[in-house]
């Protein structure tokens, strides 16, 4: 009868003839030798509940003695980093990404509601020195007209016809206000 004991994170695997048993680390109370090649693993309800495992037929891991065996075993349980347990380290580590989350969150709740300012019914500024083309500014208030923040329409009058054309083809607010001649529209 063959048996394995694996370190199966926040676990141990015992598995004795293709059957697995699966003991939580955190109930292990005790591992200790108690006769010459057998070894209990003491889970803290009682001497039903504890696992006894032999030496002789434990094919992983390997083991010369019954003393290196419940080294090994023990190695296991202290294995804190791939048990899966709270550690506090890993607390630590999940508090940060959170913190980055937040942090991340809030950056894009700033620009939606930066956004949100910038999408009034009504542009900021509107260049009507030509009456068959008229170009209307998009931006939050108190924007200045030479910084990249506008988002810039033209509407061009071809006999009654009204086009509308964007700056860059998109409404995206990444456009000077003082470019708007220049600026490529479609």
């Amino acid at each position: 009868m063959a048996t394995e004991i694996i370190n199966n994170g926040s676990s141990l695997k015992i598995v004795t003839d293709n059957a697995p048993r699966f003991i939580l680390k955190n109930q292990i109370k005790e591992v200790e030798v108690v006769r010459d090649t057998i070894i209990k693993i003491d889970i803290g309800q009682g001497a039903l509940y504890n696992v006894f495992v032999d030496q002789a037929e434990v094919t992983t891991p390997v083991s010369a003695t019954v003393e290196e065996l419940r080294d090994k075993i023990m190695e296991m349980l202290q294995s804190a980093e791939h048990s899966g347990l709270a550690t506090e380290i890993k607390q630590t580590e999940g508090n940060a990404e959170i913190v980055n989350l937040k942090n991340s969150m809030n950056e894009m709740k700033d620009k939606v509601n930066a956004l949100n300012d910038k999408l009034f019914y009504e542009p900021k500024l509107v260049d009507e020195s030509n009456a068959n083309l008229v170009f209307k500014g998009f931006a939050v208030p108190g924007a200045k007209t030479d910084e990249p923040v506008w988002a810039v329409l033209k509407v061009t009058n071809t006999k009654g016809v009204l086009s509308y054309q964007w700056a860059d083809g998109n409404k995206n607010f990444d456009n000077v206000w003082d470019n708007r001649k220049v600026l490529v529209y479609s």
